[in-house]
C-alpha cells in the first residue's frame, strides 16, 4: 500500500514537473520578440520622451473655441482674425478627435543595425461647422470623420552603451523620423506635392516626397530662429468631381496652418490662395508668420488641405469629410 502511494505521488510531482516545464518553455521569449515589444512600447507610449517626435493629432482644435484663424496657446487674448471664407454663414469650422485607434506598427530588420518600422495612427470624430443664424443663436452642423496618419521611423542599435546592448528591451534607440502623411479615409481628392519654407534669416527647405524624408534626430530637424518672419508656400491639386468653387477666389479647397504643435501647445493659421502656379498646374497657396515658440522640446506644423465642400455644404453624402495633410517636425533655436 506504501508503495502505491509512493508510486502515485511520484507520479503526480513528475507530472506538476512536466507542466512547469512546458510553462516555462512557452512563455520565453526570444530576443528579437523583446526587442519588438521594446520598440512597440516607443512607438505606442506617449508619456515617454520620444512621444514628443511622433505627434500624430496635429490638425484636432480640441474645442470649439479654437476654431479661429490666429487661435494661440503661446499668447493669452488672441485676436480673432476673420476666416478667408466666400460666406458669411460659415463663422467657424474645425476638427473634434474623440476616438483613437491604437497605432499599427509594422517592423522591418534592413541591417543587422537598423530596423525600419512603418507607423499609422486611425482618428474618429467630427468635423464641424458652425453657421450664425441670428444675432445670439448659432447652428451646429458636424461631419462625421475619419483619418488617418502614417510616418516612417528608423531605430538603431545602441552600439557604444554595452549595458543596453546586454539587454533587448534597451538595444534599440529612435535615431530617425519622416514626415506625416495624413488623409481622409475611406479616400481623398485632394493631394499635396510639395512644401517650401523660407525664413527671414536666410534659411530655405523644400520637401515633396514625406515618408521617404528622414531626419536623423535630433540634429537634422529643420530648426527655425526665434522671432524669424517664415513664408510657407504649399502647392495642391484637387480631382473632386464636384468641386465648391470659391466665388471670390476660384480656389477649391481651404488650406490651414497648425503650429508650434505639442502636449502643451498649438496654433492656427490660415494661408491665403494665390491662384494656379503657372509652372505645376497645381494650386498654390502661401502665409507668412513670426515664430513665436519657446526654445524647448521639439514642436509640429501640419499642413491641412480641406475640400471647400466639406466646410461650405451640410450634404454630408455629397461632400463627406475630404482632407490631406503633411506634417512636419522642427526645432526652434535662440541662435545659429
Amino acid at each position: 500500500m506504501k508503495r502505491l502511494i509512493s508510486i502515485i505521488i511520484m507520479g503526480f510531482l513528475g507530472l506538476l514537473l512536466i507542466t512547469g516545464c512546458q510553462k516555462d518553455t512557452s512563455s520565453a521569449m526570444s530576443d528579437q520578440q523583446l526587442e519588438d515589444n521594446a520598440i512597440r512600447d516607443i512607438l505606442t507610449n506617449e508619456d515617454v520622451e520620444e512621444g514628443d517626435y511622433l505627434v500624430d493629432w496635429g490638425i484636432d482644435d480640441g474645442d470649439q473655441g479654437n476654431m479661429y484663424n490666429g487661435f494661440s496657446t503661446f499668447s493669452t487674448g488672441s485676436p480673432f482674425e476673420k476666416l478667408l471664407t466666400p460666406y458669411d454663414s460659415v463663422s467657424r469650422f474645425g476638427r473634434i478627435l474623440n476616438r483613437r485607434i491604437p497605432r499599427t506598427i509594422i517592423i522591418r530588420r534592413i541591417s543587422p543595425d537598423s530596423i525600419l518600422v512603418n507607423v499609422e495612427r486611425v482618428w474618429g470624430g467630427n468635423f464641424i461647422v458652425v453657421e450664425p443664424i441670428s444675432n445670439d443663436s448659432l447652428l451646429i452642423h458636424r461631419k462625421p470623420l475619419v483619418h488617418s496618419v502614417r510616418r516612417t521611423t528608423i531605430f538603431t542599435k545602441r552600439l557604444n552603451d554595452n549595458d543596453a546592448l546586454q539587454d533587448p528591451r534597451r538595444r534599440w534607440k529612435l535615431s530617425g523620423i519622416s514626415m506625416g502623411k495624413g488623409q481622409s479615409r475611406p479616400a481623398t481628392t485632394l493631394e499635396i506635392h510639395q512644401l517650401d519654407i523660407s525664413t527671414s534669416s536666410g534659411d530655405f527647405y523644400t520637401f515633396s516626397n514625406p515618408l521617404e524624408t528622414i531626419f536623423s534626430l535630433p540634429e537634422d530637424l529643420p530648426t527655425i530662429l526665434q522671432g524669424d518672419s517664415v513664408t510657407v508656400q504649399v502647392l495642391v491639386s484637387n480631382n473632386s468631381s464636384n468641386p465648391f468653387i470659391d466665388p471670390n477666389t476660384g480656389a477649391t479647397e481651404t488650406l490651414l496652418l497648425h503650429y508650434g504643435i505639442n502636449r502643451f501647445h498649438r496654433a492656427r493659421r490660415q494661408f491665403r490662395y494665390m491662384g494656379v502656379d503657372p509652372n505645376t498646374g497645381f494650386n498654390l497657396y502661401e502665409g507668412s508668420w513670426r515664430v513665436h515658440e519657446p526654445a524647448m522640446r521639439p514642436f509640429h506644423a501640419v499642413i491641412d488641405a480641406i475640400d471647400n465642400g466639406t466646410i461650405y455644404d451640410s450634404d454630408g453624402d455629397m461632400y463627406p469629410y475630404n482632407s490631406a495633410t503633411w506634417g512636419l517636425p522642427y526645432r526652434v533655436v535662440l541662435n545659429k
